[in-house]
């Protein structure tokens, strides 16, 4: 199968270690926000929840180093 030069370049971009998907002016990660919305909502709604107990074990962790130095 032979491809395009635009295809070419695309897998080029693709396999450069510094490449972070495609991305909006702001930084915005679109390969991140159609994989979120190709989950079902109770799907997202957990992977959220789970996020945000793993944030919060973070910094009770912090938290408690920050204690002991004290």
């Amino acid at each position: 199968m032979e491809l395009t030069p635009e295809q070419e370049a695309y897998l080029k971009k693709l396999a450069d270690p510094k490449y972070y998907g495609e991305q909006d002016e702001n930084g915005v990660d679109f390969s991140l926000l159609d994989r979120l919305m190709e989950m079902p909502v109770a799907e997202r709604i957990a992977m959220g929840g789970r996020a945000r107990r793993s944030a919060l074990r973070v910094r009770a962790i912090g938290a408690a180093g920050h204690e002991r130095r004290i």
